[in-house]
């Protein structure tokens, strides 16, 4: 019976707490409501930039364990500032759930891939791991995009998808020319990643001109953005040789970073 005292009060503290963090999840919603959910929005924010800049140091100092630690730390911050965004900006559930599990799957990706620094011997299997999980979050966020955006025509379309072949043909053909990458084996994964990867920008951009450059689609373009300018520096530190130096670590996960908070943030401003 004391047992089963302890689990139900733990039980009621756990309702307690999910009523006071997400509480238009459990009743109804009001302002106040709102407000405070708004303010547990930029709480998360700050935390999560605090959290990366201790991911940073680690990551550039210390590396394995340490480094796959604070970095899935600061990566759930990104995830929970959705959620938080979500409470504060009720009525758009369908949205903000697309969004959410685009960054899940981020966060299980950026597991995947540090993984791969310290299980050496296995680094193919958490690379392809990794582009997995990042392509399927990718799909998340354009089929976001595409469901919300609400002024498809068959032009606009066409557009992203043609401009998302051609990039990734072009960096395939540029990076291995150019600027000796060695894709390998790794080749088709790359381009498939690529091509989605652009394609969240594209329809991103796409649907910010459409809808006379709403907020969340402004930042949805911002985040595409970044994202690829990321990635870009990311295939560096993967894929050339001597590539994987500290400015580098440090250029690729600040942008990485910023892009999925600033995807996140787009859920506050959905409509």
């Amino acid at each position: 019976m004391l047992h089963f005292n302890l689990l139900l009060n733990r039980v009621g503290c756990c309702i307690l707490i999910s009523d006071e963090f997400f509480p238009r999840l459990m009743s109804g919603y009001n302002e106040e409501d709102i407000i405070l959910s708004t303010a547990y929005f930029y709480a998360a924010l700050a935390a999560g930039m605090a959290a990366v800049a201790v991911f940073l140091v680690l990551r550039v100092k210390c590396g394995g364990f340490k480094g796959l630690f604070s970095k899935a730390t600061a990566s759930f911050f990104f995830l929970l500032t959705a959620l938080c965004a979500a409470a504060a900006n009720p009525g758009h559930g369908v949205y903000a759930v697309l969004i959410v599990f685009g960054l899940a799957l981020g966060l299980s990706g950026d597991i995947w891939l540090d993984l791969k620094w310290i299980y050496k011997a296995d680094a193919d299997k958490f690379l392809n791991a990794g582009f997995i999980a990042f392509m399927i979050g990718h799909l998340f966020y354009i089929g976001a995009v595409f469901a919300f955006c609400g002024k498809w025509t068959l032009l606009s379309v066409l557009l992203p998808i043609t401009a998302s072949v051609i990039v990734s043909l072009g960096n395939i053909i540029i990076s291995e020319k150019l600027m000796k990458l060695k894709f390998g084996k790794f080749r088709a994964i790359v381009g498939a990643y690529t091509f989605l990867l652009f394609m969240t920008f594209a329809v991103s951009f796409s649907a910010m001109i459409l809808n006379s450059f709403a907020k969340q689609w402004i930042l949805m373009s911002a985040g595409g953005l970044l994202f690829a300018f990321s990635d870009a520096v990311l295939s560096t530190m993967y894929f050339k040789e001597g590539g994987n130096t500290k400015a580098n670590i440090i250029i690729n996960h600040v942008s990485y970073y910023a892009a999925q908070f600033i995807i996140a943030s787009s859920v506050l401003f959905i409509k």
